[in-house]
């Protein structure tokens, strides 16, 4: 390339750079970590079926006046993405903000181009996204994994292929993903858990890489499968359900990157489709067994039912701050939490 031709092309990127301005949710130049917009309300859902009570979780999710809903995988339990995508669009509107990890009822109408006359949940999701005008890393959504960024809130999303899979795959996609990444707020999702993560019947399906790779990373960590709801306190390694002594409080937790980092997991699977019991780490009230790793435990034992974990983002004028609830579809909020984030490895990654 000549140097008059290098020359005008700097020119035409700087004019395309200050025609773009800022990326949303980050003031241009600024040498610190990257902020989710103000009050960003996110709510996790998964098991949620196609049914009245689905459609019920949605007009709460509407009604909370939520920003975006991010799907920990099970979806309709019949392979038909055009009639579960249909009831979204129908409740929430054919543009809200709609992302989802598969689920191990969902993976044979995942693929983009897969077998099922009613649609494909791949090809439904990505055509949500373009027209919101997210772009995934990856345009090709059939390895299950991909990963976008939404208002300043950093998403990871890998699929339910079992422990080979999340220990070989899963765990460095998320390594790759999040390694350097500058933002504040980062959320790993995926549909299935180790059994030590869950308080049903749930045997080891996901590996421990992927729990300890996000929890280094400063990210939470979302998932789903067992129909219940539960959320740990801050753990500083998940495997061992070691609870950080330096917040230890269970409705205050802390985020950090670090080795070991620390974060926390929750199930959100009470989205529509049924409701089951705890046989893990009794007794069923607080505090619970399983070495007091658990901050809320809330099952057909505790006479659940459905519902929608809401997480706001960069409240009170602090982009480092969070505020967590779960709310079931008769208005009562059975648990809540605060969250702050260390953005100190954020604002590092930020600069480099």
């Amino acid at each position: 390339m000549s140097r008059d031709r290098l020359v005008v092309g700097r020119i035409l990127a700087t004019l395309l750079a200050l025609a773009l301005g800022p990326a949303h949710g980050h003031a241009q130049g600024a040498p610190g970590p990257i902020p989710t917009d103000p009050g960003l309300r996110v709510a996790f859902i998964g098991d949620s079926g196609n049914g009245a009570d689905f459609r019920r979780v949605l007009e709460l999710i509407k009604s909370e006046r939520a920003d975006l809903v991010l799907h920990q995988g099970d979806f309709d339990y019949a392979e038909n993405a055009r009639g579960f995508f249909g009831t979204i669009d129908s409740i929430l509107g054919p543009d809200f903000p709609y992302f989802a990890s598969v689920g191990n009822h969902d993976t044979d109408s995942w693929r983009e181009r897969c077998w099922d006359r009613n649609g494909c949940y791949a090809k439904f999701l990505k055509a949500r996204m373009a027209r919101l005008g997210v772009r995934p890393d990856d345009p090709d959504l059939d390895d299950q994994m991909y990963s976008v960024t939404y208002r300043g809130l950093r998403l990871v999303f890998v699929g339910e292929g079992g422990v080979r899979a999340g220990d070989r795959v899963y765990a460095p996609y998320i390594q790759r993903q999040l390694a350097t990444d500058g933002h504040i707020w980062k959320i790993c999702s995926w549909h299935k858990n180790q059994q030590a993560m869950q308080v049903g019947e749930k045997d080891d399906e996901m590996g421990w890489r992927v729990y300890e790779a996000c929890k280094d990373l400063g990210a939470i960590i979302a998932t789903a499968h067992e129909h219940s709801y539960q959320r740990t306190r801050t753990l500083t390694s998940m495997k061992d359900l070691a609870v950080d002594a330096s917040c230890a409080d269970p409705n205050a937790l802390c985020i950090a990157t670090g080795s070991p980092g620390r974060s926390f997991a929750f199930v959100s699977g009470l989205g529509g489709h049924s409701v089951r019991d705890q046989t893990r780490c009794l007794p069923a009230t607080f505090p619970y067994g399983c070495k007091g790793a658990w901050a809320k435990i809330y099952t057909a034992t505790q006479g659940a039912t459905f519902g929608a974990l809401f997480i706001v983002f960069n409240i009170d004028g602090d982009p480092t701050k969070a505020h967590g609830y779960f709310k079931n579809i008769n208005g009562q909020i059975v648990d809540r939490f605060e969250i702050t984030a260390d953005a100190s490895a954020a604002k590092n990654r930020a600069r480099q």
